[in-house]
């Protein structure tokens, strides 16, 4: 038997802390049709089943719109049985919507609730306490999956926690997770493995690097799994050392080469790095402007260092020496606020605007 296991989707997601809203109704509409690929990948994967560890949704306050595609989704791969578990973003949601249940879907409770597959038990709550494990019974002789959604630990003293070490000899073969967005997985015990799906769409830059499902198959002898790359749009983070840049069009040229074999389709996010030049008056707005249009989304983040040379302003005797000897000299000033007052200071002396 195949099980997809998928998890953090965020249906309905508002997306407004990154993406501007010219975009923000098309990456939702593109979240939904990753879901309804999902399912669609599944029946051509032969799979039976699908669990959604959490977060389905992304609250719990989202329009009867949004929710009836959901459920239509759900019943449209009528040869695939759901097994959802509510998460912590949309909590009780769908049961207290009053829309009917599809017949192939299956919701977990606060406890332990179990579902049978022939010799297959999945099981899953959607409360955790650190003595879950405690009660959960499952058969030495069965094929077991178990869902739950947190954060996991090596023990688990509070709620919201998956003690990975209370887990050990519960007869757990997978152990299905959601919450963290990229995929992880490792060993149990001797007999089982535990895995984070992660979303399969990136919403954020916390979201990098490859996105999809994980394919679980159970055979009378073995229960494997395997990542499935499955997002249609990465979300990348390229550094690109500014150092020794004068102008402009010196940091356009290292961003052009950074970013030679980047895919179109994909968020792209530029962090400068390095040991930024005093004299650098780099144009942000203008280099946004000639990279927005070859990327699905654009953005730059400075982390450089301001290269402050103390000795080349020692003998300065114009305003912007004493100006910056007085801010290198304060010392109730950290480094990071000596940096925002030179560039700012700067962009003052030279008659041009500064950014944030």
């Amino acid at each position: 038997m195949k099980i997809i296991h998928t998890s953090d989707i965020h249906l309905a997601s508002k997306l407004t802390a990154r993406l501007p809203s010219s975009k923000v109704a098309s990456r939702r509409k593109e979240i939904t049709e990753s879901f309804f690929r999902m399912c669609r990948e599944g029946m051509n994967l032969g799979a039976s089943a699908m669990i959604i560890a959490g977060d389905l949704f992304d609250s719990e306050k989202i329009t009867r719109k949004e929710l009836d595609s959901a459920l239509a989704i759900i019943e449209r791969a009528e040869s695939i049985a759901f097994f959802y578990l509510p998460g912590n973003h949309e909590r009780n949601l769908l049961l207290s919507s009053g829309e009917a249940i599809p017949k192939n879907l299956f919701i977990f409770g606060a406890e332990w609730t179990y579902f049978k597959l022939g010799n297959i038990t999945v099981a899953g709550r959607s409360e955790t306490s650190p003595d879950m494990f405690d009660t959960l019974t499952l058969s030495a002789g069965d094929k077991n999956v178990v869902v739950l959604h947190g954060e996991l630990r090596e023990k688990s003293r509070e709620g919201g926690v998956i003690g990975l070490r209370d887990a050990e000899g519960k007869n757990i073969d997978y152990l299905a997770l959601g919450h963290y967005h990229t995929y992880s997985s490792g060993a149990i015990d001797k007999r089982g493995t535990y895995a984070y799906s992660g979303a399969p769409e990136g919403r954020g830059f916390d979201e990098t690097g490859e996105l999809g499902f994980s394919l679980v198959s159970i055979t009378e002898s073995s229960v494997m799994h395997k990542f499935i790359p499955f997002a249609k749009r990465k979300l990348v983070i390229k550094n690109v050392d500014i150092s020794g840049a004068m102008r402009t069009h010196d940091v356009e040229a290292l961003i052009r080469e950074a970013l030679k074999d980047e895919p179109g389709e994909n968020l792209v996010r530029i962090n400068f790095v390095g040991e930024r030049e005093l004299e650098l008056r780099c144009d942000k707005d203008f280099l946004k402007r000639s990279f927005s249009d070859k990327f699905y989304y654009f953005e730059i983040k400075d982390s450089s260092k301001l290269l402050t040379r103390t000795e080349d302003y020692r003998y300065d005797k114009s305003l912007k020496g004493e100006f910056i000897r007085l801010c290198l000299a304060d010392e109730t000033l950290a480094d990071e606020e000596k940096e925002k007052i030179i560039h700012c200071g700067l962009s003052a002396l030279m008659g041009e605007a500064f950014d944030e």
